[in-house]
């Protein structure tokens, strides 16, 4: 009866594991593990061959023309690293069980910066609205502090109570007092910084 070793099953290719791409800001917590484990000139060689062709320890160690322990201390701080894993297992012709080793994303990608998530107009118009609430709030303040601060007239008897002031009158009274100037300059200098901003991003 013939053997059947070797058996070396074909390993799913990335398209097929429906792989995704491994994105690691520099100053992320992970990225010190990564570029640790990628440090060594070998480990990226290594790593670059399991994308090319997924394989065992010891063809990997033939292909990079290095020593099997070499090998195998770098397998061990990729897969700590999560950048590659077992993908399946081959028989060799002496009967020993090989872990087949493959990428375990569909790419690597180190990136430094913040990824902009919205839209510059979007981020404007955020900007924008909250300036102007913030102006609006501080001349409505203004106004108080002005009103409450304007002399009073003075009477020589009792002074009558006055009611207090409507909605009307008081929005009347923000029109003509200091708090709309303020609000003007104010959303002026909002508008005008938003600009400026979004043009220099």
């Amino acid at each position: 009866m013939s053997s059947l070793l070797p058996l070396k099953p074909a390993a799913a290719s990335i398209r097929d594991r429906a792989l995704t791409p491994l994105l690691v800001e520099l100053d992320d917590d992970d990225a010190d593990e990564v570029l640790s484990a990628l440090s060594s000139t070998t480990a990226r060689r290594l790593l670059a061959a399991v994308y090319d062709d997924p394989r065992p320890a010891s063809e990997l160690a033939d292909e990079l023309d290095t020593t099997l322990q070499t090998v195998g201390y770098h397998i061990e701080r990729l897969v700590d690293a999560e950048l590659i894993e077992p993908v399946t297992t081959w028989v060799s012709a002496q009967g020993r069980e090989m872990a087949v080793y493959g990428p375990t994303r569909s790419a690597v990608v180190l990136f430094a910066g913040a990824e902009r998530t919205e839209s510059k107009l979007s981020s404007g118009l955020r900007t924008l609205v909250a300036g102007v609430g913030v102006t609006l709030v501080g001349s409505v303040a203004v106004q108080a502090l002005w009103t409450a601060r304007r002399p009073q007239v003075r009477y020589a008897a009792p002074a009558p109570t006055a009611p207090e002031p409507s909605v009307a009158e008081f929005v009347a009274s923000y029109l003509a007092g200091p708090g709309a100037l303020v609000l003007l300059v104010g959303v002026v200098l909002v508008s005008l910084g938003a600009v400026w901003t979004q043009r220099r991003v």
